[in-house]
């Protein structure tokens, strides 16, 4: 996995990253004064495309040359039960869900743009042209966009508790993902050997079991972490604009 960009990345991603904030920004300006219910319409949308998506990957797989690699046991197909309870079952459900579903599309999303290649591999390169290109760059960009308008619409505030909700779906996702990662031979999420030339070479050199010990703390603390990140940008990012906004009423307050 190369941690720089592509001709292909640099000439895809900055444009759709600028759709993306715009089309944030746009609907967080339409719906800003509608309720909660009427501003989680997108993102209840954005959870029926992916499973629309994900049926039509799966089909695609079943009826041609069928690859396990293929079937929903990445870290990145957690979106897709996570996303459908926090948009699509309920107020209840949605309190404890879409808090996961967003620390996760945090930290996948920027994984993906630090190193565009370990989340989406050469996908950007053949983006229209072959299936599993385009349901890569489709799924992952809707992962973006969910993000992006969890902020803008304000349905979602960042709590200590939810880096914890993530850290224990990590390790039930380890509990599912990597027993079948050796049962169908397949590398879920880099669980056989990693793409990554330093965490390979660890592997090789340490054995299979600390290499795999390795993992599961990276998919529980490490993803925890992550989501510490969130909430500590998140209130810095309020914090500044309060400041900004109190220096503006106070020189309002100056003129008058």
């Amino acid at each position: 996995m190369k941690m720089e960009w592509t001709s292909y990345d640099k000439q895809f991603l900055p444009p759709v990253l600028l759709g993306i904030l715009f089309l944030s920004c746009l609907l967080g300006i339409l719906l800003r004064r509608r309720s909660p219910r009427v501003r989680a319409i997108p993102t209840a949308l954005i959870a029926l495309v992916l499973l629309f998506l994900e049926v039509i990957k799966q089909r695609w797989n079943i009826l041609g040359e069928f690859d396990y690699y293929l079937l929903p046991f990445h870290y990145c197909s957690l979106f897709l039960p996570v996303l459908t309870l926090g948009e699509l079952c309920g107020e209840r459900l949605s309190r404890i869900f879409r808090p996961i579903g967003t620390c996760m599309a945090f930290v996948v999303s920027v994984a993906m743009y630090i190193s565009p290649d370990g989340i989406l591999g050469n996908a950007t390169q053949y983006f229209g042209v072959g299936f599993r290109a385009t349901h890569t760059i489709l799924f992952h960009h809707l992962v973006v966009l969910y993000l992006f308008l969890v902020i803008a619409l304000r349905l979602y505030r960042p709590r200590l508790r939810d880096a914890l909700s993530v850290a224990a779906l990590g390790a039930v996702y380890v509990a599912i993902a990597l027993p079948l990662s050796y049962r169908f031979d397949t590398n879920y999420c880099n669980f056989l050997f990693s793409e990554i030339p330093p965490m390979e070479s660890l592997r090789l050199a340490a054995g299979q079991g600390i290499y795999t010990a390795l993992m599961t703390v990276f998919l529980t603390l490490g993803i925890a972490i992550g989501a510490l990140l969130y909430l500590a940008l998140y209130r810095a990012t309020a914090s500044l604009f309060r400041a900004v906004r109190r220096m503006a009423c106070r020189a309002s307050g100056a003129e008058k």
